[in-house]
């Protein structure tokens, strides 16, 4: 059960971007090859300086700003001592402004945590999830508010497959010719 639980706070922290309308033209290849080649040149200058990332932001602020973690991350750059060679290596990349960056790299994360979620959505674990909502629902020790947070998030990763909007649904057929680069990136990230 603890899985499911980390597998739905994991949900919940990136469904509230996933279900929200854009108007945005669906992810093109050139899009996510700039995207892949600026991770690693990023990676190198997260290490040259320290970014004062405390970790503070909370998953409610998460859920309530959508997961947008490139966004997150230029503005937070923004006023640092690297900004201007964050945006070289953007450009390098094939951006054209660290904006664009910004909604592509989310918009790549989004797609690549939605199709990791939908891979581990087996219909063994569909069955794990709903004996999970049962025991969470009969759970005394559980506050309401958590009660309610745990079953919306099992409850939204049952019918994540059902309820994707279109959008999301384009940009991870875009995705899927590059995931296994996308996975061997990330591993060499980690």
């Amino acid at each position: 059960m603890k899985i499911i639980i980390a597998l739905c706070f994991s949900i919940i922290l990136f469904s509230s971007s996933l279900f929200a309308a854009h108007a945005a033209a669906t992810l093109s290849g050139e899009d996510i090859q700039h995207f892949m080649n600026a991770m690693k040149p990023l990676e190198k200058l997260g290490k040259k300086y320290d970014f004062n990332d405390d970790g503070n932001t909370s998953t409610t602020q998460m859920v309530h700003s959508g997961f947008a973690p490139m966004s997150r991350s230029l503005a937070e750059v923004k006023d640092h001592e690297a900004y201007e060679e964050f945006k070289t290596i953007i450009g390098k990349a094939g951006f054209s402004s660290p904006e664009q960056w910004a909604v592509v790299g989310d918009r790549v994360m989004r797609a690549y945590m939605s199709l990791k979620a939908l891979e581990e959505l087996t219909p063994e674990k569909i069955q794990e999830l709903q004996v999970s909502i049962e025991a969470v629902e009969k759970n005394e020790y559980l506050s309401a508010e958590t009660k309610k947070q745990l079953l919306d998030s099992m409850k939204q990763m049952i019918t994540l497959k059902s309820d994707m909007p279109e959008e999301t649904k384009a940009d991870q057929d875009a995705l899927k010719p590059h995931l296994a680069k996308l996975n061997s990136l990330f591993e060499e990230l980690r």
